[in-house]
C-alpha cells in the first residue's frame, strides 16, 4: 500500500467501492490530478468522490 493510502478520508461503502475500481485512494487522487498527500488536494478528492457516489445513486 503507498504511504499516501494512509491519508485516505473516512469513506462510505459506495466510495470506497469507487476509489476501489481505480485501484486506491493514491491511484483515485492521482487519476484526477490530486497529490494525496497533499491536505487541501485530498479534501477536493474526497469531495470528488462523494460527488461520484451521489451520481451513482441518481442513476439508480
Amino acid at each position: 500500500m503507498p504511504a499516501s493510502d494512509g491519508l485516505q478520508p473516512q469513506l462510505s461503502a459506495e466510495e470506497r467501492a469507487i476509489v476501489k475500481s481505480y485501484g486506491g485512494w493514491t491511484a483515485f487522487c492521482i487519476a484526477f490530478g490530486l497529490k494525496p498527500w497533499n491536505s487541501d488536494e485530498n479534501d477536493e478528492a474526497k469531495a470528488i468522490v462523494q460527488q461520484l457516489a451521489r451520481n451513482d445513486d441518481d442513476e439508480q
